[in-house]
């Protein structure tokens, strides 16, 4: 009897599920959709429907086409049924945002705080995250948490800073956030949050090297849709592996750095803007090509070798990939062909679609990923 009762209630949670996730990968359904594509009986898909709909995962919204008979009733997903909050710290500023269970946007923040490791910032940017939520007027049970991404690397459990030169903050523990804020916190690397982003929009993304330009360069590993990690450092810190012996220095106090070489901030002149220098790249200026040209040379050869270590695609992203057009990747695909030992034609270089999106929406998408496979 026992194993009975077992088996049907695992049925039930299981039709449930399926009924839930097939309203909200299509947006809504009819009860007789449901019941041909679940091969569910009707009184099962009614029960389940009223439960959903008590439990403010659907809505009504409405009756579908009619089909020759009575018009049935139109059911949605309630993507508003929770909500997730994504934080970005930066050294000048931080940014805020709050997502639907569709990753999107309900509200977006910017504000131009210096970051400072102390007391009195934490405070500051902790009042604000919570004015923020309350102005989302969602009871306190609707909310799923705040991720916080920052330009660091972060413990696997996410609530420790282990490294952090950029914002100098090792040794940053989650506690500062959630002794502030009444909701889970977690943090995430920058370049993970912006990754969290592509492969939320790109479901076809299975395996990639993802490589974030910003004034610094970040990355990140992704295999099967996943980010490799295997010890505390995680993978992807491809910035940091040495590319010219002695040569320029990296923040991380080595010399030759990637990093040194591939960022923004290797590409510009001080108090020059990324705008300007495409600007007048692309109006043919001389030496804009030159110095164009011998930046790709440096980004060519990083590539070259992180495709050595990994046989995958490369996803440029960052701020450098607003600026990229399809020319700049053919020139880095001839430049890597002239210059590897295993030349090929295929062509496993593309920019990120998803680059506009600021990365406190893919802090904020992991929460939201979470919850959905707990309900579904």
């Amino acid at each position: 009897m026992s194993n009975t009762c077992t088996t049907t209630t695992a049925l039930r949670i299981n039709n449930e599920k399926n009924v839930l996730k097939y309203i909200y990968d299509h947006k809504h359904a009819t009860s007789l959709t449901l019941q041909n594509e679940l091969s569910l009986s009707r009184p099962t898909v009614a029960q389940i429907l009223r439960e959903l709909s008590q439990n403010s995962f659907i809505y009504t919204k409405g009756l579908a086409d009619s089909t020759g008979g009575r018009k049935a009733n139109l059911y949605e997903f309630n993507a508003a049924v929770k909500v997730s909050i994504g934080v970005e710290i930066l050294i000048d500023q931080f940014e805020l945002m709050a997502i639907d269970l569709y990753g999107d946007m309900l509200k977006y923040e910017k504000h131009s705080v210096p970051f400072s490791n102390t007391s009195e910032y934490y405070n500051e940017i902790c009042r604000v995250i919570n004015m923020f939520i309350s102005s989302l007027e969602y009871p306190p049970d609707q909310i799923l948490g705040v991720g916080i991404a920052l330009q660091a690397l972060i413990s696997a459990d996410g609530e420790e800073i282990i490294y952090g030169k950029i914002l100098d903050c090792a040794g940053l523990t989650i506690e500062e956030f959630s002794s502030r804020i009444p909701y889970r916190c977690s943090f995430c690397h920058d370049a993970e949050a912006m990754a969290n982003v592509e492969l939320w929009f790109d479901p076809f993304l299975q395996n990639a090297i993802y490589l974030n330009i910003r004034s610094d360069v970040s990355g990140s590993i992704i295999i099967n849709r996943s980010f490799f990690q295997d010890g505390a450092y995680k993978s992807g810190i491809f910035e940091h592996m040495i590319m010219v012996p002695d040569g320029q220095p990296c923040y991380c106090g080595k010399k030759g750095c990637v990093n040194a070489y591939c960022s923004i901030t290797s590409l510009l002149r001080p108090q020059e803007d990324i705008q300007t220098f495409f600007f007048k790249l692309r109006k043919g200026t001389a030496s804009y090509e030159k110095r164009w040209n011998k930046y790709l040379n440096y980004l060519a050869v990083a590539i070259d070798n992180f495709h050595m270590i990994i046989n995958s695609n490369v996803i440029l992203a960052g701020t450098l990939a607003k600026y990229l057009a399809d020319d700049d990747i053919e020139l880095l695909h001839l430049i890597i062909q002239n210059k590897s030992a295993f030349p090929t034609a295929e062509k496993y270089i593309s920019i990120s679609n998803y680059s506009n999106l600021p990365a406190c929406m893919g802090a904020a998408l992991p929460l939201v990923q979470d919850y959905l496979d707990s309900i579904m």
